[in-house]
């Protein structure tokens, strides 16, 4: 069913219900958007990057977000909230490709090396400047005190996911649960440490 479906007023009352915070609507309203979601992050994602993560795992992290931004959310027209989701499913693909697409490239790189290829390392960029580092410093410390400021199987779940860039299926199985169980973990835990890395980083 559409945004506006069989009965506009009925997807209206559920618009209201997500922006209130009711977990039901938003719920509702996200899951009919999934397989398009899925579709769009599939073709963004190059095979090598999927290898490295899922494009379940990414259409999770879409949730997550959009989740936080339920409340600003604005029904404008009628496909305001898929181009919403697409949009917010687009930028985790792009972000998705960043982090994994250069774990892919050094993989590829160490194994032309070991082909006898000459290593490219001395051509690298520069890297950033001194008032960017002193930033990533800062915000890596804020980052390392909102970790700890976790429940443990919070920090594991989120070292496993983001640290060591396992698949949401590797995760389960290395925590002994079942992926769906590994899923709801993860959200609770992303939620939860941007919500401490916000309060702890301000201005930063």
């Amino acid at each position: 069913m559409g945004e506006r479906g069989a009965d506009g007023r009925a997807d209206e009352s559920l618009f209201r219900r997500m922006r209130a915070g009711d977990e039901s609507a938003f719920q509702s309203l996200f899951d009919r958007h999934v397989p398009e979601m899925s579709a769009r992050v599939r073709r963004m994602l190059p095979a090598a990057v999927q290898r490295k993560v899922s494009v379940s795992d990414v259409v999770q992290e879409a949730r997550i977000a959009a989740h936080g931004r339920r409340r600003d959310f604005e029904n404008r027209h009628g496909n305001a909230l898929r181009a919403w989701l697409l949009k917010i499913a687009e930028l985790k693909a792009r972000q998705a490709v960043r982090r994994y697409g250069g774990t892919a490239k050094r993989a590829a790189a160490r194994e032309v090396s070991r082909n006898g290829r000459a290593d490219t390392a001395g051509f690298a960029h520069p890297g950033p400047s001194p008032s960017q580092a002193a930033m990533d410093a800062e915000l890596a410390t804020i980052a390392l005190r909102a970790m700890a400021a976790l429940p443990p199987d919070y920090r594991e779940v989120l070292r496993l996911a983001r640290i060591e860039g396992l698949t949401l299926a590797e995760v389960a199985e290395r925590m002994g649960r079942s992926r769906e169980a590994a899923k709801k973990l993860y959200g609770r835990a992303l939620a939860r440490f941007t919500e401490l890395f916000e309060g702890m980083a301000g201005g930063a």
